[in-house]
């Protein structure tokens, strides 16, 4: 009896672990997206339609750096939920790495346009705070590269499906991109 229930659990200990190495994998490879996203002298194509994440390069002159990611509050509040902390974990890896040092980032926070404009305003204030606070807790992130800001429903992704889950969303930009580095690095 003992073998024959411990059969079952091993192949789901089994599988579980393959899942969780592919999406290791996977994070792994997201955060490389995220960091060639965000520093400028990336050369490698970046990958496109990764799940939550959408990166936005913008040539020299154009639109700051910058990438979109889906980052998962717990209802109707700026808390964090398992998902949201992974997908931050990936950015966090990037922003610590070396080549992002340099630069300086604005973490933007979007909302839908369910609820009122003042509502969402200071939700989306909150929320972009707290992936800063999240940032700066978990990666000792400096919290002079770092700045917050809300949009409420204002930039919406889809403004054609303005209450679309689409639009809830945290973009994070480069800001210094384009700026000469301080003492010559």
């Amino acid at each position: 009896m003992i073998r024959i229930a411990m059969r079952p659990v091993m192949t789901v200990l089994c599988w579980s672990t393959m899942v969780w190495g592919s999406q290791t994998v996977a994070a792994e490879r997201t955060t490389a997206d995220i960091l060639c996203a965000l520093d400028p002298k990336c050369t490698r194509p970046l990958t496109r339609d990764i799940r939550g994440v959408t990166v936005t390069p913008g040539p020299e002159g154009a639109e700051p750096l910058s990438v979109s990611l889906y980052v998962n509050f717990a209802y109707d509040s700026a808390d964090l939920t398992s998902d949201a902390r992974i997908t931050l974990d990936r950015l966090g890896y990037a922003l610590a790495d070396d080549r992002l040092k340099p630069f300086s980032f604005m973490i933007e926070g979007h909302t839908d346009a369910k609820g009122g404009e003042d509502y969402n305003q200071k939700l989306s204030e909150r929320r972009a705070d707290a992936v800063r606070q999240y940032l700066t807790a978990q990666f000792a992130i400096e919290s002079s590269r770092l700045t917050a800001r809300g949009f409420g429903k204002m930039r919406l992704l889809d403004p054609a499906r303005p209450e679309d889950g689409v639009n809830r969303r945290v973009q994070v930009l480069n800001l210094t991109a384009g700026a000469p580095r301080q003492g010559g690095k």
